[in-house]
């Protein structure tokens, strides 16, 4: 088959995890076109178990995959363009990566960053320009009961926020050679479980989707990042729904100025405006289409929003209209457990 002539100039790939064996195709490449509205595979990778969360690099190189088991490890995988096969590379396992959840680079990708649900730390490790994974920098281990789930960098400085869902805490820190130096540790509403993490940096602002309360917590932070302060929490969910949710995944469409969360259980996904301060107005609530959005993903052009629904084996492609409302498109790529999406 000729990849090349698969692809067309408007084109975008999805990179895809999943829950899986290492039997099973558990690292897939798909090609979304927004014309036909449609997914097709171009690649899928056997030999890695769970790989629950990818990132990519900008030139779309390498990709990293976490195997989201108790002895876990990470993988690189070499991106042949333009077939977009994956080729796997070094990996590197033991203490560092255990049980992990989430796994992304810094800016520079100079180096790779693993947080570990299971194991309770957070790791660093150096790359090589080769992409290949070097030495263990740095790991940052947490209290018993820590649950930590994702770390993100406040977008142009050396600054990180951690997010630690079992413990309800957010540690900041600064990156020196590698090396995480803590410089606060906030508590969060007892109970409400953060989870995932976006960062406004026009409006200083953190969005944390939390896990256990249905609701996101907005933090607003100055330039010296001593602290973070809490200027709102809102409901993902307006109204009661009589059922157990689990919120999952946030993400900002920049130029249109809206954010949206997925929530687990009531299997939605929810959007919310952006104002000239940073804070949120709820908008809506529409279907994933689906059972338990674990994960979803905007395309770079901020028209098409994918949800990995785990438990219905499917990616659901919506069209996002211009008042920010996903609108389903009638696109539903079965796939067994998708966990991860990555888009580019």
């Amino acid at each position: 088959m000729n990849f090349t002539m698969l692809l067309q100039e408007d084109d975008y790939i999805v990179y895809v995890g999943t829950y899986g064996s290492e039997q099973d195709n558990t690292i897939r490449v798909l090609r979304l076109d927004p014309i036909a509205r449609s997914l097709k595979q171009l690649e899928g990778v056997q030999g890695i178990e769970n790989p629950s969360y990818l990132t990519v690099n900008q030139s779309q190189e390498a990709l990293y995959a976490i195997s989201e088991v108790k002895e876990g490890k990470v993988t690189l995988y070499e991106i042949d363009k333009p077939t977009y096969h994956l080729q796997e590379g070094n990996s590197q396992r033991g203490e560092a990566v255990e049980g992990p959840c989430y796994i992304t680079l810094d800016e520079a990708e100079d180096y790779l960053f693993i947080v570990n649900y299971g194991g309770g730390s957070l790791s660093v490790y150096e790359l090589a320009s080769d992409h290949t994974i070097g030495q263990l920098l740095d790991q940052q281990t947490y209290s018993v009961g820590s649950r930590p789930h994702t770390i993100v960098q406040i977008p142009g400085t050396s600054n990180f926020v951690v997010t630690d869902l079992g413990l309800d805490r957010i540690y900041l820190y600064k990156l020196i050679n590698g090396k995480l130096m803590i410089i606060n540790e906030i508590a969060t509403t007892p109970g409400s479980g953060p989870r995932h993490a976006a960062v406004l940096a026009d409006h200083k602002k953190v969005y944390i989707v939390n896990e256990f309360n249905s609701q996101l917590s907005v933090y607003s932070y100055d330039s010296s990042f001593s602290s973070m302060e809490l200027v709102q929490k809102i409901n993902t969910i307006d109204k009661p729904i009589g059922l157990k949710n689990y919120g999952a995944d946030v993400h900002i469409a920049y130029g249109k100025s809206f954010l949206y969360t997925s929530n687990r259980g009531h299997d939605s996904i929810s959007v919310f405006q952006i104002d000239e301060e940073g804070l949120l107005i709820y908008v809506d609530n529409v279907s994933s289409e689906g059972n338990w959005p674990r994960n979803f993903v905007i395309t770079p052009d901020e028209k098409f929003l994918l949800i990995a629904n785990e438990r219905t084996n499917s990616i659901v492609l919506m069209e996002i209209g211009a008042d920010g409302l996903p609108i389903y498109s009638g696109e539903k790529y079965t796939i067994p457990a998708p966990v991860c999406l990555k888009t580019f």
